[in-house]
């Protein structure tokens, strides 16, 4: 009985081996790992993260400029501050531009469009109620005179 199990125990040591063996060199020769493809999709993955670093910079960014539009009082007569946030919307293309107009970051030229038009609308709004103000002013005024 002692000499049976130690046939056993050498033929499945054997057998371990040589499967283990024969699996290594299946793998290794049937299935290749693609360095090239996995070398492409590890520098897209960092682009990527690059791109939404650049983003959550730029969005803060956005919100200061959002926050400043906000504040600008457009009844006082302040050209030089309001050309200086037009310049600073107009800048926020910048980035696409400096990326060789690269669609992922096209969020720079949306950004600075909305921006433009909330900054027009505010000022429109402003222009509006000043009107809205004087026509008052010139209602009451015609019927005193009534």
């Amino acid at each position: 009985m002692d000499e049976l199990f130690w046939k056993k125990v050498r033929f499945m040591l054997i057998f371990i081996l040589s499967t283990t063996i024969l699996f290594f060199i299946l793998v290794k020769f049937t299935i290749q790992v693609p360095v090239a493809e996995s070398n492409a999709i590890m520098e897209d993955i960092q682009l990527s993260e690059q791109i939404l670093e650049d983003q959550k910079e730029y969005a803060k960014n956005v919100k200061i400029l959002h926050d400043s539009i906000k504040k600008i009082d457009f009844n006082v007569h302040q050209v030089q501050h309001l050309d200086e946030m037009k310049r600073d919307i107009y800048s926020l293309q910048d980035i696409y531009k400096s990326n060789g107009m690269n669609t992922k970051y096209i969020f720079g030229v949306q950004s600075s469009r909305i921006l433009k038009i909330y900054f027009d609308s505010r000022e429109a709004l402003s222009k509006v109620q000043k009107n809205n103000e004087k026509l008052e002013k010139n209602l009451n005024e015609c019927k005193a005179n009534i």
